[in-house]
């Protein structure tokens, strides 16, 4: 496959959405290539990928809250146009019916770190078997389902929410892992 223009420069912003750009008239006749992604690589600051067609760009996204999404438009030219894709994977969903139970399911599942994303009114995980039991067990009636994990709680992320399961920071609480046994670090 021949590329015209291989060399593009780092990418270091996120331009908008692509419908937004298309409406605003920023996108028109441009060829649209799409750099495929897991979820959770939209949430490394620095990345190096291939486009659809084989054009290979980096990301160096430092300021702060930048976090790829489906459909991000990260390089405009007057040939083409390069468009984020998060891919579909496997996810647990909770709909949960009332503010108590949303704020009860986030709580838990906070505590157990995993990341969090929301999807309209539910409340969308990474599929993990033993994850789906508990909250199975807990009452919650989660569905397996395939979904593009695009919209992350912030204050749960890979990049929000960092430590590791030593646990030697300081939470300056008491709170339990689901095993029923409260404990402060």
């Amino acid at each position: 496959m021949k590329i015209l223009n291989p060399i593009l420069p780092i990418i270091d912003s996120i331009l908008g959405s692509l419908t937004t750009l298309r409406s605003e008239g920023k996108i028109t006749t441009q060829a649209i290539e799409r750099v495929a992604l897991q979820w959770y690589e939209s949430e490394r600051n620095i990345l190096r990928k291939t486009t659809n067609t084989g054009r290979e760009v980096a990301f160096r996204l430092l300021k702060e809250g930048q976090r790829l999404k489906h459909n991000d438009v990260v390089f405009i030219s007057d040939e083409r146009a390069i468009v984020i894709e998060i891919l579909p994977s496997e996810v647990i969903v909770l709909s949960p019916k009332t503010l108590p139970e949303m704020a009860r399911a986030c709580y838990e599942i906070g505590n157990k770190h995993s990341p969090l994303f929301l999807d309209g009114d539910e409340v969308t995980l990474p599929y993990d078997k033993p994850m789906f039991e508990w909250l199975q067990s807990a009452g919650f009636n989660p569905q397996k389902a395939e979904r593009r994990l695009s919209q992350a709680l912030r204050a749960n992320s890979a990049q929000g929410h960092s430590h590791s399961h030593s646990h030697s920071h300081d939470h300056h609480s008491y709170h339990h892992h689901g095993d029923g046994n409260w404990h402060q670090h």
